[in-house]
């Protein structure tokens, strides 16, 4: 990768940015980490963020954003995609668009994930155990897709792989024990927390792995 710094440019929160964040470390990429703190209760001020949200020229303004030299994009996928590309990450051309599928699934489930967490108190508990129930769902088809391979895409890590383990592993906190009903899953999380290249990133109390899920108005945090 070009040695140049790039900026990643999110809330000081895991949420979107994690995935991220977890693949420039793994690839070794020299980044610059923008955080973006929300207020506390019951404001919850965002304008660090706001203030400058349209003066940063990018095309579609939001959060996650990178910033590497001239190439400006929003987006967490794309910016998957761009960090891979240059790392050499994508998922082989054979695997490449069962591995986008599997990308919008994990998307459609950060959406269920969200309107879960960012509920009132009384609304999570009233409705925790309906979105569990459609979780495992979507477990159980992640599950046969991923079959008897150490990755998503066979043998070999790649993107997707970052994508997809964050949210298992938010899964695993919500509810503990939701992956034991699928070993293969359960195993590729610890893989991924094992991975050697991820051990400074996973162990350091200061890096963005310890900070909170979800932003400061969630009940799940």
């Amino acid at each position: 990768m070009s040695n140049s710094k790039l900026k990643l440019g999110y809330w000081k929160i895991r949420g979107l940015g994690e995935p991220l964040r977890l693949l420039l470390r793994y690839s070794d990429t020299n980044f610059e980490d923008v955080i973006y703190e929300c207020g506390d209760s019951p404001d919850y001020d965002k304008s660090c963020w706001f203030d400058i949200k349209f003066k940063l020229g990018l095309d579609f303004p939001n959060l996650p954003y990178l910033e590497d030299g001239d190439v400006k994009l929003s987006q967490t996928v794309p910016i998957l995609h761009y960090i891979a590309g240059k790392s050499g990450l994508l998922p082989p051309e054979s695997q490449r668009y069962k591995c986008e599928m599997l990308e919008h699934v994990v998307l459609e489930l950060v959406m269920i994930w969200s309107r879960l967490c960012y509920a009132s108190e009384d609304m999570f508990k009233e409705h925790k155990m309906a979105a569990i129930e459609k979780i495992k769902g979507y477990l159980k088809q992640i599950s046969s897709f991923l079959g008897n391979n150490q990755y998503f895409a066979g043998n070999s890590i790649c993107c997707t792989d970052f994508l997809a383990f964050e949210l298992l592993e938010k899964f695993e906190r919500l509810e503990p024990g939701i992956l034991a009903e699928h070993p293969n899953l359960d195993a590729y999380v610890k893989r991924i927390l094992s991975e050697p290249k991820l051990q400074a990133h996973f162990n350091s109390k200061d890096s963005s792995w310890y900070w909170p899920l979800n932003n400061k108005m969630a009940y799940f945090k």
